[in-house]
């Protein structure tokens, strides 16, 4: 379906700062660690704010709830590192149960407000099912709703929370949002160069990978698109949203 689309290329010129709004902890390096390799590279200060702890995504039993939330912390930030990102952020919510409520709209508005992007990346919300063997988790689908509720109308109307106006942050509008997951993606960016950084990326979160011998090639193939001469390359793909 993919290859139906239409895409253009990125326009980055004016990004200074982008923000990633995403579930859980290694949802940045699967969804697009390649193109925030590229941002960073580029100059582009780019931060990770994770909504929930993580604490459903491992089925160890000798594990404790509170030592995985401990160890998915220090696994994103070493994917970050890798991918030379800015900042990781940690929302806290329990795993598997997110929602966009009052309490955590205001707190990712804050952030919005406060780190002040020009682009933000989040997860599509109408997204429930992919491929034909994959539900999509209900998390993923609602750290998009969080995302775009905070992103309009709270962050950029004075109205909404006038106390954070009093505290300094102030109403702040993106110009760009790009979202992954979506049917009609429109933004394809090429990441066969920073590909082995991506899944290097994906390999710190050493309590959600339990077979990497298995687990690289598929996502190779995942990502990859034959070309004409018989090479492969590698991309992520957004629907790209602008706002003057």
């Amino acid at each position: 379906m993919a290859n139906s689309l239409t895409y253009v290329p990125p326009e980055w010129e004016d990004v200074k700062r982008a923000l990633v709004i995403m579930a859980h902890p290694d949802d940045p390096d699967f969804t697009c660690g390649g193109t925030a390799t590229q941002m960073a590279r580029q100059g582009i200060e780019v931060t990770y704010l994770i909504l929930t702890n993580g604490d459903k995504g491992n089925h160890n039993p000798e594990i404790t709830r509170n030592q995985l939330i401990a160890l998915r912390k220090i696994e994103q930030r070493a994917a970050a590192d890798v991918c030379g990102v800015k900042d990781v952020l940690f929302m806290g919510e329990e795993d598997g149960f997110l929602q966009s409520t009052r309490a955590l709209r205001y707190r990712v508005t804050r952030e919005i407000r406060r780190i002040r992007p020009q682009l933000i990346i989040c997860t599509d919300p109408d997204r429930y099912f992919v491929g034909e063997g994959y539900i999509n988790h209900p998390d993923h689908r609602n750290a998009g709703l969080v995302a775009i509720d905070a992103i309009f109308p709270a962050a950029d109307n004075p109205m909404f929370y006038p106390e954070m106006n009093d505290e300094g942050y102030l109403p702040h509008k993106i110009s760009q949002l790009y979202v992954f997951g979506h049917s009609e993606s429109n933004v394809k960016i090429d990441i066969t160069d920073d590909l082995e950084t991506k899944i290097n990326a994906i390999l710190c979160h050493k309590t959600q990978i339990t077979d990497p011998e298995k687990a690289v090639p598929s996502w190779r193939e995942r990502w990859g698109e034959l070309q004409e001469d018989g090479s492969t390359r590698y991309y992520e793909t957004f629907k790209a949203m602008k706002f003057t």
